[in-house]
């Protein structure tokens, strides 16, 4: 995997997996999304920033506890069995710990984990999908 590969995809998922919900900060759980869309391409790019109903749960948790949530990554691998990277596109997991910080109480960890497809574009490697994998 080249550095390239592994630095868009630490980058994505810290985009996506990072929130807001001090007063003044994100406005929804679906900013995490817009951000992570400056790292993506084709079809994703217009869907992670939009708002979804499934959203709406997690985002009134995190706005009634005033929380952030920052994600630290762990690792980048290539999944066994997975396509070897090639120079047009790579399948990675990564592995991050989410670190919820409430405006009071202790803060949670969670260990959490992201499939992504990524392609070379004209713009440099870009998330295109999100695998179940």
């Amino acid at each position: 995997m080249t550095r390239n590969i592994e630095r868009t995809a630490r980058a994505f998922t810290i985009s996506y997996a990072e929130h807001d919900a001090r007063d003044g900060k994100d406005g929804s759980y679906a900013d995490a999304g817009a951000r992570a869309a400056r790292l993506a391409a084709g079809e994703l790019a217009g869907l992670l920033g939009q708002k979804r109903p499934s959203q709406d749960t997690m985002w009134a948790a995190l706005r009634a506890e005033k929380a952030q949530q920052t994600a630290k990554i762990v690792s980048v691998v290539v999944p066994d069995g997975a396509q070897a990277v090639t120079g047009s596109s790579a399948l990675v997991r990564v592995g991050y710990t989410v670190t919820t910080t409430a405006k009071s109480g202790l803060a949670r960890h969670s260990s959490e984990h992201l499939a992504l497809r990524l392609e070379h574009t004209t713009k440099g490697w870009r998330v295109t999908a999100l695998p179940l994998a």
